[in-house]
């Protein structure tokens, strides 16, 4: 009898006890049973089995109790909840508690069956898998920027030589890339990172009010201007201003910016006192400057303004070694915010994860972790729940610059069921439907290590 088969079921009713009993011993399970909240506990304990079938009314103590305290103590199990009580209050306490799965009376064979399948899968890959997330969490999280690839070690170089001194910086990359932490990182290891940090939505600015809005207004300088108010600039003081997606700019709007950027002085609108501004300039944008400028669409003049030191940050795709790094950070801060107890990583699921183009980038990569965490339910993270949160990632239409070749996607999903085939050829071949020597060919014309 294999030593990851053990069941324990927790039930007052005799006859449910008997049968399940049985019907496990069957399917080559080792089961203990107990009749009491209590004594199913202790025998959890002692017992350590890889699934708990428990019901909800017990004569001693609520199922929901024994549930919570399993779940502290054996984090390991999984816990299927069953109850002839099925309502909606019971169901949401159970898997807030920590229930992989919650069963109503009369038990389905077939729903039971698969719920203990795949427990006793995870189960098993959860023992070969090692934890990417441990006691060192407060160091993974104490990084703000995650990469050790040679382009942002390249950026780590940047930001340290910008430290000492207020030069103007243009951030470029997609979205989804981190532009923004990547200023607020540039401004929090500089010299005068005590003073405000303060963004500037350009996609948000009405032309009409870009004046009011930067510099500020004195009281009656038009309707609507009850009282005098600080302009964004005023409030960043000798900080730093973030103009994030600077490239939406309208053209008028972008004559006023430049006639600043260049004078360094403002005046608030209705006001005739001329006030210097000391914060650092950084400006981001997701599209080519430079493309805008041959279109007209952007100031030549004002690039050259804002392009004194240039970073870009690459895409995930283009950074891949570094996505190990990047899930157990967010792994890590996904645990500390949403309180779950994700700590290892199934190997098909970092797999596929390798495998996708991330077109939505470091972003993308958070909210597909989240999701699949969540799925999970336990504290592995799992391949299939991975594959559902991609399914379900963008539905959005890429924009033409972001569409990929065909051969790119052939690759991606060549990689893709590679994965799930745990590096099988021939069971990779059946399932694409292509005999081994074309799978073989496409392999080898594509670059992928079988």
């Amino acid at each position: 009898m294999e030593s990851m088969n053990r069941v324990l079921v927790i039930d007052d009713d005799a006859s449910i006890r008997e049968s399940l009993e049985m019907y496990l011993q069957d399917k080559g399970l080792a089961v203990q049973t107990a009749d009491t909240g209590n004594d199913g506990y202790n025998a959890c304990l002692n017992y350590n089995p890889q699934i708990v079938i428990l019901d909800i009314r017990l004569p001693d103590v609520s199922g929901l109790e024994i549930l919570r305290r399993i779940v502290e103590t054996r984090p390991d199990a999984k816990v299927i909840i069953i109850t002839a009580y099925h309502d909606m209050e019971s169901s949401i306490e159970a898997m807030r508690y920590g229930a992989y799965d919650y069963i109503q009376k009369p038990l389905s064979v077939r729903e039971l069956d698969r719920s203990i399948t795949k427990s006793l899968r995870i189960s098993r890959a959860s023992v070969s898998c090692p934890r990417v997330v441990g006691a060192d969490q407060d160091r993974i999280l104490r990084k703000r920027i995650v990469g050790n690839t040679r382009a942002m070690r390249s950026i780590f170089k940047f930001i340290g030589l910008l430290s000492g001194n207020r030069a103007t910086v243009l951030i470029e990359g997609e979205t989804g890339t981190g532009k923004e932490l990547l200023a607020r990182v540039v401004h929090e290891s500089s010299s005068w990172k005590d003073q405000p940090f303060v963004t500037i939505d350009c996609t948000t600015l009405v032309e009409s009010l870009f004046e009011s809005e930067l510099f500020g207004h004195k009281k009656g300088a038009f309707t609507g201007a009850v009282e005098s108010k600080k302009g964004r600039i005023e409030l960043a003081s000798s900080g730093t201003i973030f103009f994030d997606e600077v490239g939406e700019l309208p053209l008028p709007v972008q004559a006023k910016l430049l006639r600043f950027l260049e004078y360094g002085d403002f005046t608030r609108v209705g006001g005739s006192q001329t006030r210097q501004c000391e914060a650092r300039i950084i400006a981001a944008t997701n599209r080519d400057l430079k493309d805008l400028v041959h279109q007209g669409l952007f100031r030549q003049d004002l690039f050259f303004r804002l392009k004194v030191i240039t970073i870009r940050v690459p895409p995930l795709r283009e950074r891949i070694n570094d996505l190990p790094e990047l899930v157990r950070f967010f792994l890590a801060k996904i645990n500390q915010d949403l309180h779950t107890k994700v700590a290892k990583v199934e190997g098909q699921a970092m797999d596929i994860l390798k495998a996708y183009s991330w077109p939505g980038n470091v972003r993308e990569l958070k909210n597909v972790l989240m999701k699949s965490m969540l799925e999970s339910r336990g504290t592995l993270l799992l391949a299939d729940a991975v594959e559902a949160a991609l399914a379900g990632s963008s539905t959005d239409l890429p924009d033409a610059a972001e569409l990929r070749t065909l051969e790119q996607v052939e690759r991606e999903y060549i990689l893709m069921a590679f994965a799930r085939c745990g590096g099988n050829v021939s069971a990779t071949a059946k399932a694409l439907g292509v005999s081994r020597p074309t799978l073989r060919k496409r392999l080898n014309q594509y670059q992928i290590d079988s």
